[in-house]
């Protein structure tokens, strides 16, 4: 029995440390006097494991700083915690002369394998101060902005290949314990790695689960539309690419006003909104069916559909919103 402790003592330190001391990653840049400096904190991670973003910029001091919208993703990262720091005072040095802006960010992602963290854009501008004279000429070539270089992280996953994170299977029956043979310490110290493997999974998935149950429909929604018209506007993304993940995105909501727990058909989406909600936003049902051709017809849609969609979501959204407190309400009397 003691041995069995000492081997799971050692291989639950093992199993915790393994993420946590993965080489940081660095990025340095500097154009004349504006540097910048990335830093992530581990070149690889465990799924939905939280991983440390943090960039910081240093300026001289007629200069202000404009720091990338980053609020809810950041490309396949999901932003969990931010935390923003702008225009103090260079710690390295004496005087006034530089400043620093810096911005920290806790990022989850559920997706495994290589998952990039994209390109960031600073932008930096001539500070506007209340002295200045407003004939005052300003000096616009001192404006400029840095990117920085995308980073791939080594996502790893503690399930198996065809597990979905979203879905956890029982645990009982996942591990075939010897019944009449004394286990060899080699098979007894696989056994403990395969139970470790297995808590670990469940704990992260039990706590990512939760955390996606604080997340109404509405702000989940939101979410991902902000993401798709982030990838839409960066180009990222062909029409026909962004028609079948905007369709979803709807759908799935609908779903879950209808009482499903995944998004339903186009068909069923539609013709469950013209029963209860006959005022909504026929544009809506025309993306739906539109996005139907894109995927099942090869018919492709057009850059000015898109954007037009696009366009119309937070409409959506509200009509959507408000027949969800409806429904609720309903329901609650």
């Amino acid at each position: 029995m003691l041995t069995i402790c000492k081997w799971m003592a050692v291989l639950l330190c093992v199993a915790a440390t393994t993420a946590a001391y993965a080489d940081a990653i660095v990025q340095r840049q500097s154009d004349g006097p504006i540097e910048f400096r990335l830093r992530v904190s581990d070149s690889e991670t465990l799924i939905a494991e939280p991983l440390q973003f943090e960039l910081e910029v240093i300026v001289p001091s007629e200069l202000q700083v404009v720091l990338p919208a980053l609020d809810q993703s950041l490309g396949d990262w999901e932003i969990i915690a931010k935390e923003v720091r702008e225009d103090l005072p260079h710690a390295d040095e004496a005087g006034p002369n530089l400043r620093r802006w810096w911005v920290r960010l806790t990022l989850e992602t559920l997706q495994t394998g290589e998952v990039t963290i994209p390109s960031v854009e600073i932008q930096t501008l001539p500070r506007q101060l209340e002295s200045r004279s407003e004939n005052a000429a300003i000096d616009w070539e001192k404006a400029g902005s840095l990117v920085t270089q995308p980073i791939s992280i080594d996502v790893v996953s503690v399930l198996s290949q065809t597990a979905d994170p979203t879905k956890p299977e029982p645990i009982v029956g996942a591990i075939a314990l010897p019944t009449e043979e004394t286990p060899s310490s080699s098979s007894l110290a696989g056994v403990v790695v395969g139970v470790i493997g297995v808590l670990i999974a469940g704990a992260l998935l039990i706590r990512r689960i939760r955390s996606r149950g604080e997340i109404s429909n509405a702000d989940w929604a939101r979410r991902q539309l902000t993401d798709l018209r982030s990838q839409w506007r960066k180009q990222r993304l062909s029409p026909d690419d962004c028609a079948r993940q905007l369709s979803p995105i709807f759908r799935e909501w609908i779903g879950s006003m209808m009482g499903r727990e995944s998004a339903v058909t186009s068909d069923e989406a539609s013709a469950w909104l013209r029963e209860v909600e006959p005022a909504i936003d026929g544009e809506l049902l025309t993306m739906l069916t539109r996005a139907d051709e894109v995927s099942f017809a090869g018919i492709s849609a057009t850059s000015s559909e898109v954007d037009s969609w696009l366009n119309r979501s937070d409409d959506w959204m509200k009509q959507l919103e408000t027949l969800q407190v409806r429904i609720t309400q309903e329901a609650n009397a």
